[in-house]
């Protein structure tokens, strides 16, 4: 069994993470933008609850996101697909920022809740203890710009990573596609 990438294709180590982290994100974003969304309809009562289950959330998956990120650095990448050199090159930079719109939400999504002088609370179960001493009014306005920036920066990421999936997939039929579903068979 395969679980560290090769030249050939990704290990199980890699597929899985990919995956958990879009379930993640996913969860994400239906959380964030229905506490938003409560929040613009004037329903303090809805909204408080589903930022607290965005942010119980993001305290569950925060390691699985960092392993995502880190793994991706720490094995081998397989083989590029031949394409065109534009192709190519906005490949590897919407992966790069992908891993970089993850980190910055890593780090602001805490940053948010801690500097708001808040502890964060995962599912009543224990809370997370904020490092500031109070409120740090300007280090919340950044942390929050900082998430807004990273939440907008994965969706359109992620909407070209699933359209390049796609061209792969359906245009190129190049099996590019089938790599994060399954390692390669041993030769």
């Amino acid at each position: 069994m395969q679980w560290i990438n090769d030249k050939r294709g990704y290990g199980w180590l890699s597929i899985a993470l990919h995956w958990l982290a879009a379930i993640a994100i996913v969860a994400m974003f239906v959380t964030g933008f229905r506490a938003e969304m409560a929040g613009d309809a004037g329903d303090r009562e809805l909204r408080a609850a589903l930022m607290g289950m965005h942010i119980s959330i993001g305290a569950s998956i925060v390691l699985l996101l960092l392993a995502r990120v880190v793994a991706s650095y720490a094995q081998p990448r397989p083989a590029a697909p031949e394409q065109a050199p534009p192709f190519k090159l906005l490949a590897v930079g919407t992966h790069q920022l992908l891993l970089l719109a993850i980190l910055i939400q890593v780090v602001s999504g805490p940053l948010a809740v801690w500097s708001g002088g808040r502890a964060i609370d995962v599912f009543g179960l224990f809370s997370i203890p904020t490092p500031f001493a109070e409120r740090n009014e300007g280090v919340h306005e950044l942390a929050e710009v900082l998430h807004a920036i990273g939440r907008w920066a994965l969706i359109v990421l992620i909407s070209v990573h699933v359209l390049g999936a796609l061209k792969h997939a359906v245009i190129d039929r190049d099996g590019i596609m089938r790599r994060m579903l399954a390692p390669p068979k041993s030769a």
